[in-house]
């Protein structure tokens, strides 16, 4: 049958033409006419994301971003009542509720996609050299700053499988202020090399923006060292450090020499294929920094990296991570400090968490059971992490801001 009723519309499945009761007529783009199609194939039956762009789009490889803007085509001209049409089903995918669909089986995930963060405004703040960097936060209680680290993008990380429920899971214990890196995201674009000194003063400037004198550091990745270093600049304006799959020094100062071939082809694939809307080359880097992730979570990081900065941005953030070396004025940071590292760490080893624990003069070292350089929520590494980090700030264990 050519024609598909879905009650306050018709769907020609042959020219892709969709006809609302009142008259007005849509042309759905292709892309989004197959996926009606496909959909009003099994209606009643949820379907995954990646069984349905396994249909529309077989072996091309796409970013989960083109499903989205189908499903936002096809509910555009299906106007008020598009959403209960093309239900969305969290953490899995779609379904569409079409006049005689089988009664509704449960859904393949009840437990829903994480709801979105704090709906706080995004605002900006100006570092010393007159960049602008866009933050935002959420939550309530002592304060916060995130470091900056790999990649971040705080409207995507607001509604995220892999960044959501911790940062609200944080949210319920402080104030929790987040910022994208220069050259990222929100932030304004910057060429040339970056510094430890850039990301220093630029967490100083979010936090005076955000109007917080004491704070808590988060540090992730990279963003340990940069903790590191803000403490030693600013010793009097934190309160402790928090740092998941951090290290003092780069292969560049390490000089191992195993390390070198990773470099060279992180690198050659930053500049090979960083900027192409197929995310094969940003997989690499998904794979390494979230190995037990699955198809979903991995789709969405790919995208993450894309839309948060060009290659040029990354490469610089690159050099910088792999020429760091703050070993010397770790030995001189007194803030009582919680380091996570995961056991299996594929971006950095765990000897090198170890290390950086051991020249700290107030620091202690959770090691993590799993692989992964991120926070993956529900596993056994996530869980191992939120209970040391409950410690680490439960009233008396760390000197708290004056109320």
């Amino acid at each position: 049958m050519d024609e598909i009723d879905l009650g306050v519309a018709s769907f020609d499945r042959l020219s892709g033409v969709l006809r609302r009761v009142s008259g007005e007529e849509s042309a759905l783009r292709p892309q989004s006419a197959r996926l009606l199609a496909e959909l009003a194939r099994t209606p009643g039956t949820a379907r995954s994301k990646g069984d349905l762009m396994d249909a529309i789009w077989g072996d091309v490889s796409v970013e989960e971003g083109s499903l989205t803007q189908c499903v936002a085509d096809i509910r555009r001209a299906l106007g008020a009542d598009g959403r209960g049409i093309l239900q969305t089903l969290p953490r899995f995918g779609y379904r569409l509720n079409a006049p005689g669909s089988a009664e509704p089986v449960p859904d393949p995930e009840p437990s829903a996609d994480p709801p979105p963060l704090d709906d706080a405004p995004i605002r900006f703040a100006t570092s010393a050299d007159g960049v602008r960097l866009a933050w935002t936060a959420n939550g309530t209680g002592p304060p916060m700053l995130k470091a900056p680290s790999w990649i971040s993008n705080i409207e995507l990380e607001a509604r995220s499988l892999i960044f959501t429920p911790f940062y609200r899971w944080l949210g319920e214990r402080v104030r929790l202020v987040r910022f994208d890196q220069r050259g990222t995201s929100l932030s304004d674009r910057v060429r040339g090399e970056l510094s430890i000194e850039d990301m220093v003063e630029d967490m100083r400037a979010v936090a005076d923006a955000a109007g917080i004198e004491r704070f808590y550091l988060f540090g992730p990745s990279q963003g340990v060292a940069f903790s590191i270093a803000f403490a030693h600049r600013y010793p009097d304006r934190v309160l402790g450090i928090i740092g998941r799959g951090g290290f003092g020094r780069g292969w560049l100062v390490t000089e191992d020499e195993a390390e070198r071939p990773k470099y060279a082809a992180s690198k050659a694939l930053i500049e090979a294929g960083w900027n192409d809307p197929n995310p094969e080359y940003r997989r690499f880097f998904t794979a390494r920094l979230i190995p037990d992730c699955g198809p979903e979570i991995a789709r969405e990081f790919d995208e993450m990296q894309g839309r948060a900065c060009d290659a040029a941005a990354i490469l610089a953030n690159l050099d910088l991570m792999v020429g760091i070396d703050i070993e010397e004025i770790a030995r001189q940071v007194a803030a009582p400090t919680l380091l996570l590292h995961s056991r299996g760490d594929r971006s950095v080893a765990v000897a090198e968490g170890l290390r950086l624990a051991a020249n700290m003069p107030n620091a202690e070292i959770v090691i993590l059971d799993d692989d992964n350089h991120i926070f993956l929520p529900d596993t056994t590494g996530f869980r191992q992490a939120t209970a040391a980090i409950e410690t680490f700030l439960a009233p008396g264990s760390v000197s708290r801001p004056a109320s």
